[in-house]
């Protein structure tokens, strides 16, 4: 018959001690978390205490481990000892530490097009009465056009030229035309 026995806190600290640099401290949490669970506080305080110190010397093993392997790989060759670019570092040295590649999906966080839908126009209708020959369209000669836009220079030029259209003028005589045009 086969007997199992709960590991406590310690037997799980023993376990991690003997490889640190590839232990994972999460089962150790949930070890504790039972060990101190059932103790007063003042046993818990102790526990935990003596726990934390031996977690911060697997994490300082780990540390040793970890810097002497970068030591390690900082290491130039022996033609290398002169070069001008520094050490030949190996690209297993970053393993595990550098972040090559990644992928982010959005797609949750766009929100679905919404259909457009549009009303088909019906005729216009203005209000404005029209008469024959009232109308202000006049063909312009392309020289006049091109020396008035000589004189427009300043941001000034631009608004006063703007302002002396006269709007209502324009939808009027635009509106006779269309109306003349069948349009």
């Amino acid at each position: 018959m086969t007997t199992y026995r709960q590991l406590t806190i310690w037997d799980v600290l023993d376990e991690l001690s003997e490889s640190p640099a590839t232990s994972t401290l999460a089962p150790m949490w949930e070890c504790l978390d039972a060990e101190l669970e059932n103790l007063p506080l003042e046993a818990q305080l102790s526990t935990a205490a003596l726990a934390f110190s031996q977690i911060a010397d697997i994490l300082k093993s780990r540390a040793e481990v970890l810097l002497q392997d970068t030591r390690d790989g900082l290491r130039p060759a022996v033609g290398d000892r002169n070069s001008l670019l520094g050490p030949i570092v190996s690209t297993d040295l970053f393993a595990g530490l550098v972040r090559t590649t990644m992928h982010l999906d959005l797609d949750d966080l766009i929100e679905p097009e919404t259909p457009q839908t549009f009303k088909p126009h019906g005729p216009h209708q203005f209000s404005h009465s029209t008469k024959e020959g009232d109308s202000i369209v006049a063909p312009v000669e392309k020289a006049n056009v091109l020396a008035m836009l000589d004189e427009v220079t300043t941001l000034e030029d631009v608004r006063n030229l703007a302002s002396d259209e006269d709007v209502e003028k324009w939808h009027s005589a635009i509106a006779r035309y269309s109306s003349r045009q069948g349009g």
